[in-house]
């Protein structure tokens, strides 16, 4: 049985993960806050010796700790010292202790939300959203993308797009107008984070994790070619749900599925 450390395991992520796999892991906990049923180091991400000391004798990390867009008055600071000096500190351990495989928790706002016809790709250039958060996320792949270079480290950086129900997603105001929304269900994160911790055979590889709505602006094919992942939750009707109204007298919602599919291919076009 793998050893895990989880770093931000008292995060909505975190602790579905541990519920989802507690049984098939050994995982250690890594934080300011015990999870019941499961060893914990107490440490700050910010302190690469307390890092280092929970990291020893661990088969790998998921590193998922963050000051995210949730919270509310974090500063340039804090994103930057939490996010980016935080996962170099993971890195820079895990390669003291001869940890080779992480999987980072990433955003799609590394690459960042973006009006554009085409679907965004992980190999487009980042233009990072949502400020110094999205930043920050960016910076941590590149020193993901660093370790796997220089100590021959497994790492694999996830960018989840708005997980719900965590996320509330709100309809545009015009379904028609330009939109770009990314959205991911919980379970469908978590099936990925399970599938990048069990492969052998990956370097370094960023991978987008979205559901499969044909309204979402985030590629998925090179996660599931290479991952495996297949999203079970399709997000059509959330992530847009303005297109539920009316249109000439008719609710798009009682249309046969294959329409609604082809009037969603029809909206992408036009985006």
């Amino acid at each position: 049985m793998k050893t895990i450390l989880i770093t931000g395991a008292s995060g909505y992520v975190g602790k579905a993960f541990l519920k989802a796999y507690g049984r098939d892991y050994r995982f250690r906990v890594f934080g300011r806050t015990a999870v019941e049923g499961h060893e914990f180091f107490k440490g700050d991400i910010k302190n690469i010796a307390d890092l280092a000391e929970a990291m020893k004798g661990v088969d790998a990390v998921v590193h998922l700790a963050a000051a995210t867009t949730d919270g509310t008055g974090i500063s340039d600071t804090e994103y930057f010292q939490t996010n980016t000096v935080g996962t170099f500190n993971v890195l820079e351990a895990a390669a003291k202790n001869g940890v080779k495989k992480v999987v980072y928790g990433s955003s799609v706002c590394a690459v960042g939300f973006r009006a554009t016809p085409k679907l965004v790709m992980e190999t487009d250039r980042c233009e990072p959203s949502d400020g110094m958060y999205g930043y920050s996320k960016y910076l941590s792949e590149r020193l993901c993308e660093c370790y796997a270079g220089k100590y021959g480290m497994k790492i694999i950086a996830l960018r989840t797009a708005m997980v719900v129900p965590q996320h509330k997603i709100v309809a545009p105001a015009n379904p028609f107008a330009a939109h770009w929304l990314g959205a991911v269900h919980i379970e469908d994160v978590l099936q990925a984070y399970r599938l990048a911790v069990d492969n052998e055979t990956l370097g370094f590889e960023v991978f987008h994790i979205a559901s499969g709505s044909p309204y979402s602006k985030f590629d998925i094919n090179r996660a599931k070619e290479a991952l495996g992942y297949r999203p079970a939750h399709n997000f059509s009707d959330i992530a847009r749900p303005g297109l539920m109204k009316t249109i000439g007298g008719r609710a798009i919602s009682l249309l046969p599925s294959k329409v609604k599919d082809m009037l969603a291919s029809l909206i992408n076009k036009g985006r």
